[in-house]
């Protein structure tokens, strides 16, 4: 292949391949990106060496096209390097995710290198190493054989590097530096000038694998400049339309109407879920929350093999036969207590995975909650009240449902989220949303009990339920797993007197229910 050169006073490249095994190579790529936070453009250079894979080639040029697509989509308020390794930590995440699932998953490593206003930043996952050439010696950062998808929290050793003019850096697979001659390369780096990394590099290129070797130049010319990007909504989406690479295909019967399609890029498929405004900061740290997220009950974010040019998210499909709560309340029979709790732990595995990320106020629309035929949920959220680094958002009016602090923007914590899994619940038994968690609902709604209306109600639940939804956090359950762990203790008391079968309450249990319950709600109503 012919080498890749690029030649600026700030900074020169010089990129290229040797020969692809039948299940091993690896490639480069090299572009300028805009910096942060007012600092300048900086050079971002990756390589990826993969192995045990049959169509290696086609999968690195995938990699790197997500790798370089994703970082142009980070928030804008991460630093250069923070961005860098959120990338690879999404392609890391989607890696083991495959793995779990039993698919088959290259033996991939990876090297990125920020060079930036006289500095540089090394992020190493894997076999990859890097080369500091100060004078005649070599410095070398060694790659570990450690691949990326291992485990769901990525791996990676993070350099920071001063740079000198005229002191090249070189990267490439670990053993392509294990047989190269580095002494060699060091005294030919001696005066070394931009025209000159061609010619350099092409020996290196005679076996397996990919280099590239970067020359430091004068540190007050500024690199070229780089622009950030815009990314507006779609005014309007129909079936057969192109967006940005994607062909879509159906609208789906969950979701936000209208703005939810099935959709084709070659031979993936996805969800492409389309934004109802602009994307801003609050939309970009909402997709890579859901990206860190590692749990199955919130959607995989699949990344893009180009740049996107409208604002929308891409997700795995669905479940064969997943329906949205509301068709399956409206299909399927009542659900009783234990569906309603295998529901509620599910989702409280999603909820706990977005608040410990930091996403937290939550709307549980349950036309975005989805379950499968085998009862696995699938959780697709979109508005949350907070978001890392950006201003509280404001509520949808019409939201339901949505604790009170939210709607009349007080002070909020976990607990609106246990309040919105809690009237979940309250309307998965019977159909109805509990008025505090209405529009219309307040500080005088009352709590009206579901013992008499559903069929089969654990003792207890509706003083559970009634806590939870207290219209003041501090009344509410200190923690998601207190409220969980009420609930299944009274359903598994339940299920032991269950064989007892005896007619009618007893007096003791009759006398609690009459006497607890109302001394509950009282306390209920005098805390709001």
């Amino acid at each position: 292949m012919p080498l890749q050169l690029l030649e600026h006073p700030a900074v020169s490249l010089a990129q290229g391949h040797g020969l692809d095994l039948p299940s091993q190579a690896a490639r480069a790529r090299a572009t300028w990106v805009a910096g942060r936070n007012g600092r300048p453009p900086l050079l971002l250079l990756a390589l990826l060496w993969g192995r045990s894979c049959a169509n290696v080639v086609q999968m690195l040029g995938d990699c790197l096209d997500a790798l370089f697509a994703d970082y142009g989509c980070t928030p804008e308020g991460w630093s250069e390097t923070q961005a860098a390794r959120q990338v690879l930590a999404a392609l890391n995440l989607q890696l083991f995710r495959r793995r779990q699932a039993g698919e088959p998953v290259p033996e991939l490593s990876a090297g990125l290198l920020l060079v930036q206003d006289g500095e540089a930043h090394f992020l190493q996952a894997g076999a990859v190493g890097l080369v500091q050439f100060p004078g005649s010696h070599a410095h070398t950062l060694t790659g570990r054989d450690n691949p990326l998808g291992n485990q769901a929290e990525l791996a990676v050793v993070q350099h920071s590097l001063s740079l000198a003019p005229g002191q090249p850096l070189l990267l490439a697979p670990q053993p392509l530096l294990d047989v190269a001659d580095l002494h060699g390369l060091g005294g030919a780096c001696a005066d070394l000038q931009p025209g000159q990394l061609g010619a350099l590099l092409e020996p290196l290129l005679a076996a397996p694998g990919a280099a590239a070797l970067v020359l430091p130049g004068d540190p007050h010319s500024l690199p070229p400049s780089a622009t950030c990007g815009a990314w507006p909504r779609l005014e309007r989406a129909e079936p057969g339309m192109t967006v940005d690479g994607w062909t879509l295909g159906a609208s789906c019967d969950f979701g936000p109407p209208g703005r939810l399609f099935h959709a084709v890029e070659g031979d993936r498929e996805a969800l492409l879920w389309l934004a109802d405004d602009d994307a801003d900061e609050a939309f970009w740290q909402r997709e890579w929350v859901l990206r860190r997220s590692p749990v199955a009950t919130l959607p995989q974010v699949l990344s893009p093999r180009q740049g996107r040019h409208h604002a929308f998210l891409l997700f795995a499909p669905p479940p064969s036969g997943a329906r949205s709560l509301v068709r399956r309340c409206a299909e399927g029979p009542p659900l009783d207590a234990e569906a309603t709790l295998a529901i509620l732990v599910q989702l409280i595995e999603a909820v706990r995975s977005l608040q410990r990320r930091g996403m937290q106020g939550l709307w549980l629309n349950p036309w975005q909650i989805l379950l499968d035929d085998r009862g696995q949920l699938l959780f697709l959220p979109e508005y949350a009240a907070v978001l890392p680094g950006v201003a509280r958002q404001p509520a949808p009016a019409l939201a339901v449902p949505l604790a009170p602090e939210l709607r009349q923007g007080r002070v909020l914590d976990g607990s609106a989220d246990q309040f919105a899994l809690a009237a979940l619940a309250y309307w998965l038994l019977s159909g109805q949303w509990p008025e505090v968690a209405r529009p219309e609902g307040g500080q005088a709604s009352r709590y009206v009990p579901l013992a008499g209306r559903v069929k089969a109600l654990p003792d207890g639940w509706d003083g559970v339920l009634a806590r939870a939804l207290a219209p003041q956090p501090r009344s509410r359950f200190e923690a998601l797993s207190e409220f969980q762990l009420a609930l299944e203790r009274l359903l598994e008391q339940a299920r032991r007197r269950e064989p007892e079968s005896a007619p009618g309450w007893s007096r003791p249990v009759a006398l609690a229910a009459l006497v607890g319950l109302p001394l509950l709600l009282g306390v209920w109503f005098g805390l709001g």
